[in-house]
Formats: C-alpha cells, sequence, structure tokens
C-alpha cells in the first residue's frame, strides 16, 4: 500500500497526472482497496501540481466508489483559487457543488472570499463574507486577512481598519499575514506614509515584520531609500535574501532605470548575496531591453565564465540589431559608492547617520 501511493505521489508531483491515476487504479489488482484518504491525498498532488481538471474528472469518474463530498470539492476548489487563481474556474466549481446537492463549509467559503479578494472583486468577497455568517459559519483569519487585502487594494482603507477592530473584538489574534495583506497594497498604491504607520502598529502589537513585509515597501520606496530598508532586514535577520535582489533588478529595468539596476548589481556583495543564474538572466535581459547591448554582453560573458549555461533566448536578443545606448550612459556599472546614491529623505522607514561599507 505506501509503495503504491509513493508511485502516484511521484507521477503526480513529476506532472504525468495520467501515470499517477493508472497507479492509483492498480491497486485493486493487487488485492489492496484504495481508502478514501489515499483517494483524497492522490487530489491534493494532482492540483498542487497544476493537474486541475485532471483532479476533477477523476473524482467525478469515481462517484461510484468514493461518494461526492464537500472535501474533495474543496480540493478541487483550492486549485482554482490559490493555485490557479482563476476565478471563472471557481464559480463553476460552485455551480457544481450546488448541482449535486453537496452545501458549502467554512473551508469553501474561505477558499472563495481568498479568490474574489486576490483578483480584486471586492462585492463578491463582502456578499460571501455576509453569507457565510448567516449560515453559521464562523469567519477564521484567513477571511478577514482576504477581506482587509481587498479593501486596501480597493482604496477602502479606513473599512479595512474597521475589520481589525472586529477581529480584536472577535478574539482573534492578528498576524504578520494580516498586516502584510494591507501593507503590500499600500506599497502598490505608493501610500506609503499609511503603509507605516501600519508597520509601526505591528511592531507595537508585537508582531514582527516578515521578509514580505520588507518587499512590499522596496517595491514601492524610491531608489534612495532602497538601502535603507536592506540594513533593516539585515538587523532583523530576514535577509536580504536572493528573491530581495532579484526583485530590485526587475524592478528597475520594469521601470527603464537600468543605471540602478547595476548600482543594485555592485551592493549585492556588500550584503553577502552571491548572484546566480536568474540573476544573470534579468540582468543581461534587462540591459538588452533598455539598448545596453555592449553592458548586456559583458554581463552574459561573465556569467559564461562563472560556469552557467550557454541561454538561446538571451543570445538571440545580443545579436539583435538594437542601436546601443552605451555611450550615452558611460559611467554605468563602475565602482558606485555607497554615499553618492544614498540619501536621507523625510519620510524615509529608516534613518541613520552614516553607512559603512
Amino acid at each position: 500500500m505506501l509503495f503504491l501511493t509513493l508511485v502516484f505521489t511521484r507521477y503526480a508531483a513529476a506532472n504525468v497526472p495520467g501515470k499517477a491515476i493508472y497507479a492509483f487504479r492498480i491497486m485493486d489488482k493487487f488485492r489492496m482497496t484504495p481508502d478514501e484518504e489515499a483517494f483524497y491525498f492522490l487530489l491534493n498532488v494532482l492540483c498542487k501540481n497544476g493537474n486541475i481538471e485532471e483532479a476533477e474528472e477523476f473524482m467525478l469518474v469515481n462517484k461510484k466508489f468514493f461518494p461526492l463530498e464537500v472535501e474533495g470539492f474543496n480540493i478541487i476548489l483550492n486549485g482554482w483559487c490559490n493555485i490557479c487563481v482563476d476565478v471563472f474556474e471557481a464559480k463553476r466549481i460552485w455551480r457544481e457543488m450546488s448541482k449535486y446537492c453537496i452545501d458549502p463549509d467554512a473551508t469553501t467559503y474561505t477558499l472563495m472570499i481568498s479568490c474574489f479578494s486576490k483578483v480584486g472583486n471586492l462585492f463578491d468577497s463582502l456578499r460571501l463574507y455576509d453569507g457565510m455568517k448567516k449560515r453559521g459559519w464562523v469567519p477564521g483569519i484567513e477571511v478577514y486577512n482576504s477581506l482587509v487585502y481587498v479593501l486596501t487594494r480597493e482604496n477602502c482603507f479606513k473599512e479595512a481598519l474597521k475589520i481589525l477592530d472586529k477581529m480584536k473584538e472577535t478574539g482573534l489574534q492578528r498576524d504578520s499575514a494580516t498586516y502584510n495583506s494591507m501593507i503590500r497594497p499600500l506599497c502598490e498604491a505608493k501610500k506609503l506614509e499609511d503603509a507605516r504607520s501600519l508597520m509601526a502598529a505591528m511592531i507595537e502589537e508585537n508582531v514582527s515584520p516578515t521578509i514580505e513585509t520588507y518587499h512590499a515597501f522596496l517595491e514601492g520606496i524610491v531608489f534612495e531609500e532602497t538601502f535603507e530598508v536592506l540594513d533593516r532586514m539585515k538587523i532583523a535577520g530576514l535577509g536580504p535574501t536572493e528573491d530581495t535582489f532579484l526583485l530590485l533588478l526587475a524592478k528597475f529595468f520594469k521601470l527603464e532605470q537600468p543605471e540602478n539596476a547595476l548600482k543594485i548589481w555592485v551592493e549585492m556583495k556588500q550584503y553577502e548575496v552571491a548572484s546566480n543564474s536568474t540573476h544573470y538572466t534579468v540582468m543581461v535581459e534587462g540591459l538588452a531591453r533598455c539598448g545596453l547591448l555592449t553592458k548586456a554582453r559583458e554581463y552574459y560573458a561573465e556569467m559564461r565564465s562563472n560556469g552557467y549555461s550557454d541561454d538561446p533566448k538571451i543570445q538571440k536578443m545580443l545579436k539583435m540589431p538594437v542601436q546601443d545606448k552605451n555611450d550615452k550612459r558611460k559611467k554605468l556599472g563602475g565602482q558606485f559608492k555607497r554615499n553618492q546614491h544614498v540619501s536621507h529623505k523625510k519620510g524615509s522607514m529608516v534613518r541613520r547617520k552614516s553607512h559603512r561599507h
């Protein structure tokens, strides 16, 4: 039993759903009857690996052996709500449950509210929240985290703060995910003062900021404040990590600020973060898109000299006849000192008297 369970788990994880399902079905030939736990386990593994349609079909085909229950539908719903975030399919599963006379439970409502929240559908998030309470289900912290996110994202910050108060009234402990759910959309909307106030309240409540908290600020602040946040992360023991610098490189190339991306690259070593193949790929592609082909070729050569494989896509980009803007930016890629680009602006997250590098 354990062996075959491992077999269909491996197949499902390897994105070979057909073989995973076959392994499950042949258990009977070995005089082993698959139980409900194994059935749901396979559904879960299939969905987590993106094979949600196959999981749903498998569930329906086996309804004679494993009667349709809310638990099975919730597994499929979790796939559409959290793995793929497909509201259309989530709504369809909701209707399918009604078709089979299966009532949604607290998990069903939580998943649907989460899905609507992620896509900014405030009306349906609140509608389902009300419906959940009318049905007698008690909303958990995940529901409230979804609500504060969509309210903040849709410019209803005061209402989101009221939800925080509501959580306290109901005895729910607000956690870092709760605050991050508000800080992230505030930073995306460049409402940094509100985000900073919320972070201060978070710390006052003895809820520690996470790496996601700092990443949210890094997405929203101007370049001059970047290193202050990176230093704060280091002090807190939360990086910065490889992902932190990937975020920053992608951000500045998106803003068409290759000079800032190059400064960030130099600073990676100061934070003891080694560049990997993904960093090089983002760097080379970003420089090429900005027309800095000479500089892009230099970084690609460095990438290859460090033992990373050839990338046909990048090679093709570097051969494109784009006018090189390197002459206009002769100083890019040089050694940038911290005191040349870090300023202390009013309202920044962290204030320091000096930088030591």
